[in-house]
């Protein structure tokens, strides 16, 4: 996608208030308590955004792919509240905080679409709190699964659902020998449609 095709509704933002940014593996875009720029789009690749914690650890908050605005929390403070790294190469489009904040406050139909899509994203977010609710790791993993969370490798789909990867190999091991998953290929799980064996 060029920088002159966003989808509705940024494609409403100024072409000169929108900035590619491409990024490789392991850059940051921007940095916990830095300050805010504005939101991004993902055009291609994935970034993750996670939150140190005051005792050190790194929480995920949200993993960006293509097709994703994140960051839009930035539009209504001054600093960014987690890091944004590139877990391989990425493109993404900055639009500008005072450009976005403007369409806001004077397009209607703008402010629509993307109430919309920020509402999305909650309910995506909120079926994030449902699932790490769920405390037996078994019942966590299979709907995870379910939910096609296990995307990339075993450690981050682990870190997605908040569980170390040592629990979550020994629970799929386990699941497989039940017959509740099915190993596909390397580090990649399913759930077994056709139910325990």
């Amino acid at each position: 996608m060029s920088i002159e095709s966003l989808p509705p509704p940024l494609n409403r933002v100024n072409k000169s208030d929108r900035v590619r940014r491409t990024l490789e593996y392991g850059e940051a875009l921007f940095f916990q308590d830095s300050a805010t720029a504005g939101l991004f789009y993902m055009i291609s690749g994935t970034i993750d955004l996670k939150r140190a914690t005051n005792t050190g650890h790194s929480v995920m908050i949200h993993r960006a792919r293509s097709g994703d605005t994140f960051a839009e929390a930035s539009l209504f403070s001054d600093t960014y509240h987690c890091t944004a790294t590139a877990v391989c190469d990425a493109i993404v489009i900055e639009c500008k905080r005072a450009a976005i904040s403007r369409l806001l406050n004077t397009d209607i139909e703008f402010a629509c679409s993307m109430a919309s899509r920020f509402a999305t994203q909650i309910q995506e977010t909120r079926r994030r709190v449902e699932l790490l609710s769920i405390r037996a790791a078994n019942e966590r993993i299979l709907a995870a699964l379910n939910d096609g969370l296990l995307v990339e490798d075993i450690t981050t789909f682990a870190e997605t659902i908040g569980l170390a990867p040592e629990t979550v190999y020994r629970t799929l091991t386990q699941l497989s020998k039940k017959g509740h998953v099915e190993k596909t290929a390397r580090g990649q799980y399913q759930i077994n449609t056709i139910g325990p064996v």
